[in-house]
């Protein structure tokens, strides 16, 4: 820098170059053998170039360190390898009085910040500063690697060797560097909506909203010409990447290429003058040129695509992305001649002539010439086959082979009809330009030596992030050309990449989401919580009844049933489980149209078996519950009417097993058809969908089948069954006393039941769309059902167990079955002379047995009513008077 400003180097004889201690890297090497070699050379090596390692650990030791080395003023120029040093350096030099000597010392240094940017702009204690572009260095191997990682596609490596961020050079007279550039450098360019800063406070820079920025796009390819396809495919998805507004419309075929371009240029400076923060543009006609230059005088940022990279340069466009066609041109020439040998080469070129196509048919000239093979042009039509080929065959003649001839077909237009005259002579060796399935299949057949690929993807997608970074941050890179290509293609692709490439690399589209009204995390929690409640009090209620297993009360309750009842409990509340869980779709979506596939989901299966578990646990359960009360209710009715009639009764376990399974069966059958007939199946249901992309915004599932309906009613009709013979029994043992009959609360839990459906049912049919609130008043039912038929049975026994002895248990017992006995009965003198009959008698006889049956277990029965009967078997039988009453004397024998 200091040599372009053409100082008298005469005067300067000393440089420094400091770094800090410690950080001794191939970058600062590198930075100070550039910076001594040019000096060197300026000066012709008189000057002396010192390297200086500082501490920077602490204020106080840097400045004394640069105090002692920069005392005396012996360096004319001070370059720092690090910003962070340049305060203290400017200071130091400052109070030495170096900057006011007769040959001042001048100070630059590496890097940027604000503060650089105050002390070269505002002090102008620094002389200059360079920058290196960290932002571009930041974006700029995402966007590349992202690119590789989804195409394949890289850049090619341009002259330079590599593409350079800087350095860029920033001096006191620079007025590019505005106050809110250096802001926003400093904040590293926050986009929206993100507003922080790397330091992750609030930025002082305001974030830029991508949406408002329009990118413009003019270039001739037209609508048949399917090179371009790639170009305005990639330039599509690279503006949704970057989520600007590009503006890039593609032309139909035109009378003439002079019309064409006559529309671009009108297209360029309708975008110039409509206010688009950047363009780019194929420069394929010198009135398009004309037309860019006055974008430039608006200030609008152009670059160059595919056409135009020698016009580029001279204009001063900022960038152009394609290949140098005439370079690529000279290099067909002789890879032309490495695969085949011949005596004449031809470049098959545009009739109406297109700059670029020209280009490379120069540059395949100068090639053959220097190969000392003779050279012709064939211009031709590119919409006509039949001229194509009068015109090629009365230049090269309409018979033979043609061997010995070799054609360079300059663009993908005329690859087709240039094929078709391979097939006629095939003596002819052909070599193209651009690449697709039809030169894929050429060079697989052996028609094409070989296909230049200037990868027209990139040439669509790299304008898009380099301008929209560019609109903000006004950082470029320092190559002028991007270089797509070329790329000799001697092999086709395989099929997956083939199909890729055909397909511009489709990106899956960005989805707007979706809700799915998944229940929260929190509420299947709380479900959890409902059914472990539930689990615990029957695990209770199951341990307690074992624990007092010998006690009267439980002995009475018959602990049988009330365990099936503890766990017919916990299957009911057990629905909880599978009710929480939920899917998405039933069949895989595809990842860019969202349509369903063929395909299930992974999940489908699980959430078919819980949809279809709910009806069976509700079913299971509940029937279960009632079931074992029924059998429990009933055996005891039995017991009580055979005693009364006076007949011996044996109610075995297969007999108490029967009643449960007269229910249980029904109900199962119902269950098992449903599920091999009509299962419920889980479905989602789109509700509502983007305006735009018609994708899905929203959705909820469900389980569903065609015949449920049915099948519910079905089942509701066994389960209410269940519930009527339940009332029933209870209503006619409805004076057995709670520690051997539960009528009362059986009937308590049946009213409940319903309590519970009248009040829960309607908020189901409400909040069936809402999936949280369909989900806690289903649970809360399940459990409120499971925990309070618990409660309603269990605890009756538990607080009679511990308030009461067995002899008032019997006692109890006892004064509710004489309440149960005709007041006639109780009389102990009847038709007169206090004396009791033989019916009464007996009556009492039967009471007695009924006593110990409550108090006996299923086992005992057999016992006790062989053992009363024999005793009937012995009563003597008296007769009775007129009046129906037997003398004192069989009295005495009773």
């Amino acid at each position: 820098p200091f040599a372009r400003r053409q100082l008298g180097m005469e005067s300067y004889t000393h440089a420094l170059y400091i770094s800090p201690l410690g950080e001794k890297n191939s970058a600062y090497q590198q930075r100070f053998d550039g910076y001594r070699d040019r000096l060197l050379e300026s000066t012709n090596s008189s000057m002396h170039v010192e390297w200086f390692e500082l501490n920077i650990s602490t204020p106080e030791s840097m400045s004394l360190r640069l105090n002692n080395e920069l005392g005396d003023c012996k360096y004319q120029f001070i370059l720092l390898g690090s910003s962070r040093m340049a305060a203290a350096t400017v200071k130091a030099v400052r109070a030495a009085g170096c900057h006011n000597k007769d040959v001042p010392t001048k100070v630059g240094t590496f890097d940027t910040s604000e503060e650089i940017f105050d002390l070269v702009f505002a002090t102008r204690q620094l002389e200059f500063a360079v920058d290196q572009y960290n932002h571009m260095q930041g974006w700029a191997p995402v966007h590349f690697a992202a690119l590789y990682v989804t195409t394949g596609i890289v850049l090619s490596s341009p002259p330079e060797g590599l593409y350079l961020s800087g350095p860029v050079l920033y001096t006191q007279g620079d007025t590019s560097v505005t106050d809110t550039l250096r802001t926003c450098a400093d904040a590293a360019f926050p986009v929206c909506p993100n507003t922080l800063g790397p330091d992750g406070n609030p930025s002082k820079c305001p974030c830029s909203d991508r949406s408002k920025i329009v990118i413009g796009g003019v270039v001739h390819g037209i609508t048949s010409d399917t090179f371009w396809d790639a170009v305005f495919a990639a330039a599509a998805q690279g503006a949704d990447d970057m989520g600007v507004d590009l503006r890039f419309d593609r032309f139909e075929p035109q009378e003439s290429n002079e019309i064409l371009f006559r529309k671009m240029s009108a297209k360029i400076l309708s975008l110039c003058q409509g206010g688009v923060d950047g363009l780019f543009v194929s420069l394929s006609d010198p009135v398009i040129v004309d037309a860019v230059k006055i974008c430039q005088e608006l200030n609008v940022p152009v670059m160059s695509i595919n056409a135009g990279f020698a016009e580029s340069k001279e204009i001063g466009l900022i960038h152009h992305v394609g290949m140098v066609e005439s370079n690529a041109g000279y290099q067909a020439g002789f890879k032309m001649a490495e695969l085949a040998t011949f005596d004449k080469a031809i470049c098959l070129n545009y009739e109406s002539g297109i700059a670029v196509v020209q280009q490379r048919c120069d540059g395949f000239k100068e090639a053959i010439g220097e190969l000392g093979i003779e050279y012709g042009e064939v211009r031709v039509p590119d919409d006509n086959e039949a001229r194509f080929k009068n015109i090629v065959e009365t230049e090269i003649g309409a018979t033979g082979d043609w061997s010995g001839y070799a054609i360079l077909i300059a663009g993908s237009p005329l690859i087709p009809p240039s094929l078709d005259l391979k097939k006629v002579h095939a003596g002819v060796v052909m070599g193209s330009f651009d690449t697709n399935d039809l030169t894929n299949e050429a060079i697989d057949n052996g028609d094409l030596l070989f296909a230049i690929d200037q990868q027209p993807y990139l040439q669509g997608y790299i304008p898009l992030p380099i301008l929209t970074h560019a609109a903000k941050t006004k950082q470029l890179f320092l190559n002028h050309a991007i270089e797509s290509g070329p790329s000799f293609v001697t092999s086709s692709p395989n099929e997956k990449l083939a199909n890729c490439v055909a397909g511009s690399f489709p990106v899956c589209p960005e989805h707007p989401h979706e809700d799915y009204n998944y229940i929260s995390d929190a509420l299947i929690i709380l479900g959890y919580v409902f059914f472990a409640i539930q689990a615990l009090a029957s695990l209770f209620a199951i341990a307690w009844m074992i624990y007092n297993r010998k006690a009267t009360v439980v002995r009475a309750s018959q602990p049988e049933f009330l365990s099936l009842v503890a766990i017919g409990c916990v299957i009911f509340a057990a629905t909880i489980l599978p009710l929480s869980v939920q899917g998405r779709y039933r069949f895989e979506r595809n990842a860019i149209t969202l349509q369903e596939t063929e395909t299930l989901s992974e999940d489908t299966q699980l959430v078919d078996a819980a949809c279809m578990a709910v009806p069976w646990l509700i079913c299971i359960g509940f029937v279960l519950i009632y079931s074992a009360l029924i059998a429990k209710l009933r055996r005891i009715h039995t017991i009580m009417v055979s005693s009364l009639s006076l007949k011996r009764i044996q109610v075995t376990r297969e007999k108490v097993l029967t009643t449960i399974l007269g229910f249980l069966l029904p109900i199962i059958a119902v269950l098992t058809s449903w599920t091999l007939i009509s299962p419920l199946r889980w479905e989602r249901t789109v509700t509502k969908t983007d305006f735009v992309t018609g994708f899905p915004t929203e959705s909820f599932g469900r389980c569903t089948s065609e015949h449920s309906a049915a099948f519910a009613s079905t089942s509701a009709c066994v389960i209410a069954l269940c519930l009527a013979y339940a009332l029933v029994l209870s209503y006619k043992t409805r004076k057995m006393p709670v520690e051997f009959s539960e009528s009362t609360y059986i009937a308590a839990s049946v009213i409940y039941f319903f309590q519970l459906l009248a009040l829960g049912v309607p908020i189901m049919i409400i909040a069936r769309e809402n999936t949280n609130s369909y989900y806690v008043v289903f649970s809360l039912i399940l459990f409120l059902v499971s925990f309070g038929i618990t409660l309603l049975i269990f605890t009756p026994k538990i607080i009679a167990h511990r308030n009461r002895t067995s002899e008032e248990v019997l006692r109890s017992n006892r004064n509710s079955r004489i309440s149960m006995v005709p007041q006639s009965l109780l009389l102990e003198e009847s038709h007169g002379h206090g004396s009791s009959s033989v019916a009464q008698i007996r009556e009492r006889a039967r009471m007695s047995t009924i006593l110990r049956l409550d108090t006996a277990s299923v086992g005992d029965e057999e016992r006790i009513l062989e053992r009363d009967g024999s005793v009937r078997k012995n009563l003597p039988h008296t007769s009775t008077d007129q009046g129906g009453s037997t003398s004192r004397e069989d009295n005495d024998q009773w």
